[in-house]
């Protein structure tokens, strides 16, 4: 469930970057190459990031 709630957080704020960039370059927005970049991107990144900072904790006895 998280992983869908992930992709839908990540669609709506990959649309809002992606058009605010687009007016601020005169760039045509296309809003299905802007959810797709970012989808993969929130997905890699709740993926990726756990498993990236198992290692870095120390065990101090």
């Amino acid at each position: 469930m998280r992983y869908l709630i992930a992709a839908l957080w990540s669609a709506l704020f990959g649309l809002l970057i992606g058009y605010l960039i687009s007016q601020m370059t005169s760039v045509d927005f296309n809003p299905m190459a802007a959810m797709i970049v970012t989808i993969i991107v929130g997905e890699a990144a709740l993926i990726g990031v756990p498993m990236l900072s198992k290692g870095t904790t120390t065990d101090q006895q």
